[in-house]
């Protein structure tokens, strides 16, 4: 998702602009890279202050590459292969940062593994936060018509609707490739059976968040994994009736498949990049795995509105860190887990049949 309401730039330290400078501009064998972390922000430093999605990833990556077509330079970790990448927020910044890293000739991508691992809001329908979801698909809400509700024909329940349809989730379903980015469910189930069993663990501070959701059964639940599909837009949204809406988007164009779990800012953008750059054979589009954890649930609890709700994320109690926390305790295992197998994940795809040489 977004910063949370956080004022967050990119921050470009001196030794970025020095480190690994034989990588660049002279001609090298490209590293195989096994695992690419994808992070949305930073705070501030890679470590040691306040945190973002970057930072503890970073604190395990111990070198750090220029990334001059970036929002943020790029961390190495030798040892396994992998690499951290921060988009900058927002689906337009992702898929840019995501196609600079693709096309990017130090880095051979062929077999390489994608990771979000990032904060989201959560549906407190679905799940509470400080959970973690592996999505199955992710779904743009920002492709479509709209007008305002104050507007619209009565009996609407949202002005937005389906381009080249004329009513709010009108069937059939049209052409859905802007909106609908479906991953790869086997490689999805193998993360999730990987790591449902991992305890996330739960704080004063996430009961406090969870008690004021009293009607609300799966909000109120300690932090858990589960499977479920992600919303993915420009606009750091907040409401019952926009999640009402969304809830609806979702199962619209998924046919009813799994339910809005997280609404985040990037993905579209991160899976719409791999799916362009996978056409030139530089990534294999189907080695995207979306690990989304609830920092913020994406509707108030009762009795409070949603405009107010929203301003307060910055200013009162805080599931950030804690989500924070989740998405590296679910992530690296996987990250591991493609490392010390990387003999057999390199040409085939876990938790499938799938094998997928590449060049």
């Amino acid at each position: 998702m977004g910063c949370a309401l956080l004022a967050c730039g990119p921050v470009l330290p001196a030794q970025a602009q020095n480190a690994s400078a034989d990588m660049v501009g002279r001609a090298v064998a490209p590293i195989e890279i096994r695992t690419v972390i994808v992070t949305a922000f930073e705070i501030g430093e890679d470590v040691g202050d306040r945190a973002g999605e970057y930072q503890a990833w970073a604190a395990v990556m111990p070198e750090v590459l220029p990334f001059p077509a970036g929002f943020r330079h790029l961390r190495y970790d030798p040892a396994r292969k992998a690499l951290l990448l921060s988009t900058g927020i927002g689906t337009n910044r992702a898929a840019a940062s995501t196609m600079a890293l693709a096309l990017d000739a130090r880095f051979d991508l062929s077999h390489a593994y994608w990771l979000v691992a990032a904060i989201a809001g959560v549906n407190p329908e679905v799940a509470s936060v400080g959970s973690a979801a592996w999505i199955g698909d992710v779904v743009d809400t920002d492709y479509g018509y709209a007008v305002d509700p104050r507007e619209a024909p009565a009996g609407w329940t949202t002005g937005m609707f389906p381009r080249d349809r004329k009513t709010p989730y009108e069937a059939p379903r049209g052409d859905a490739r802007y909106n609908l980015f479906p991953l790869n469910k086997g490689l999805r189930d193998w993360a999730f059976a990987l790591t449902s069993g991992i305890k996330i663990p739960d704080t004063s501070a996430l009961r406090e968040i969870r008690s004021a959701y009293r009607h609300q059964p799966a909000a109120q639940k300690p932090p858990f994994v589960l499977k479920g599909a992600e919303a993915s837009g420009q606009t750091f949204w907040h409401g019952k009736l926009l999640n009402d809406h969304v809830d609806k988007w979702v199962a619209y164009w998924t046919d009813g498949g799994e339910r809005f779990a997280m609404t985040a800012m990037e993905d579209s953008g991160v899976a719409g990049a791999l799916a362009m750059a996978g056409r030139l054979g530089r990534v294999d589009p189907e080695r995207l795995l979306v690990l989304r954890t609830g920092s913020n649930y994406s509707a108030p609890p009762p009795g409070i509105g949603a405009a107010d709700s929203l301003v307060a994320e910055s200013s009162g109690l805080s599931a950030l860190q804690a989500s924070l926390d989740t998405a590296f305790l679910i992530g690296m295992p996987v990250v591991e887990a493609i490392d010390k197998d990387w003999d057999r994940y390199r040409g085939t795809l876990p938790g499938t049949s799938q094998s997928r040489p590449g060049k």
